[in-house]
């Protein structure tokens, strides 16, 4: 969650700084950020439906008796 946090915090401050940097290259300067909400949103389900795999598959690997694992090798 940190990361996501200070990544997405990050994206901000350096698509905010590059607008202002290039705001005499654009014609007409854009007046605010698009953001392409449809797409974070499908990132972030994927994240967490990544999450929600990898904390099921722990979880079912865990229950399995240690010597059981030991012999599958």
């Amino acid at each position: 969650m940190a990361g996501s946090t200070l990544g997405a915090l990050a994206g901000w401050f350096l698509s905010q700084m590059l607008v202002k940097v290039l705001t005499g290259v654009f014609d007409p300067p854009p007046s605010h950020l698009a953001v392409p909400w449809a797409y974070l949103g499908v990132v972030a389900a994927l994240a967490v439906a990544g999450l929600a795999l990898a904390a099921l598959t722990t979880i079912r690997a865990a229950r399995r008796p240690p010597l059981t694992v030991l012999r599958d090798f």
